[in-house]
């Protein structure tokens, strides 16, 4: 997946500026280098046309390493999101109706992430450890759950999630709400919003948008949950969000931002647009 790729790239910039620390620059010129590889157990013991198709094999799989996890980490918190994004949103405009909209939506949009992200972080932690640690899920599970340093690096990570998927759950559904309303009520436009592919369409504009302006706190949360791994298991996010402005600027903070976007923006479309299509067979208005 693009989200899995983005936190392979976020991984291995982290992971080059701990080799940095513990073996010089010159080794750190060779993880950057085109084409460098991370050598995988029994990788030079193949050859020929059946390990070239075994490798191919275990490349495409690598894909999908973690897919439980994040069916577990988007699927029950989505839904939480979009349920208390609905309920805040028709309290606000029946009880305040001189609110903005556009206001409603952003307020409706922060709170129902604020609460779905009680689910989601715990199940990122082990997403990303599953990902990017090369280990089982049920033993990612473990370790976050169960373990004194798990569970301390997730509530540290999910503080830090809260200047992500707050931004981004308010910005992305008040975007998705905001172009429709527009298009709807404008005596200009004459495009469809009505329909899968329009709601689509808005949806996945709304979701690059979302996923621009929250890269930088996604990468402090990914090096977080990361953190044990490199030995720093009680690292705080100024912590490292200062250890990346100083090893690599602020273009640091925009590490994996293609990959980001490439994920969220068709996902943010499909999850709007089932979530319409779905809301207007059972809750007719």
């Amino acid at each position: 997946s693009w989200g899995g790729a983005a936190v392979a790239e976020q991984t291995r910039t982290a992971g080059a500026a701990q080799h940095v620390a513990e073996h010089g620059e010159e080794k750190e010129e060779e993880m950057f280098e085109p084409g460098y590889v991370i050598q995988q157990p029994g990788a030079q013991e193949r050859g020929g046309a059946l390990g070239k198709l075994v490798s191919v094999l275990e490349s495409g799989a690598s894909l999908y390493n973690g897919v439980g996890p994040n069916i577990l980490k988007e699927g029950p918190s989505s839904a939480l999101y979009l349920g208390i994004y609905e309920s805040v949103k028709t309290g606000l405009l029946t009880r305040v109706p001189g609110l903005d909209p556009l206001l409603v939506y952003l307020l409706a949009g922060g709170v129902g992430e604020l609460i779905g992200s009680v689910i989601r972080s715990p199940n990122e932690a082990i997403k990303t450890r599953v990902q990017a640690g090369g280990i089982k899920a049920g033993e990612a599970a473990r370790i976050v759950l169960w373990t004194e340093e798990g569970r301390a690096t997730t509530f540290r990570a999910w503080k830090a999630t809260l200047w992500r998927d707050i931004p981004m759950g308010a910005v992305q559904i008040a975007l998705f709400e905001g172009i429709k309303t527009y298009i709807i009520e404008s005596p200009y436009i004459s495009f469809d919003v009505t329909t899968l592919q329009g709601e689509a369409l808005i949806g996945a504009f709304a979701g690059v948008i979302g996923a621009l302006i929250t890269t930088a706190p996604d990468i402090v949360i990914t090096r977080i949950n990361l953190a044990s791994n490199t030995g720093r298991p009680n690292v705080t996010a100024t912590e490292v969000a200062h250890e990346i402005y100083e090893t690599e600027g602020l273009a640091g903070f925009t590490t994996g931002i293609v990959e980001r976007c490439l994920y969220w923006g068709p996902a943010i479309g499909i999850f709007l647009s089932c979530y319409c299509s779905i809301r207007q067979a059972f809750l007719p208005s």
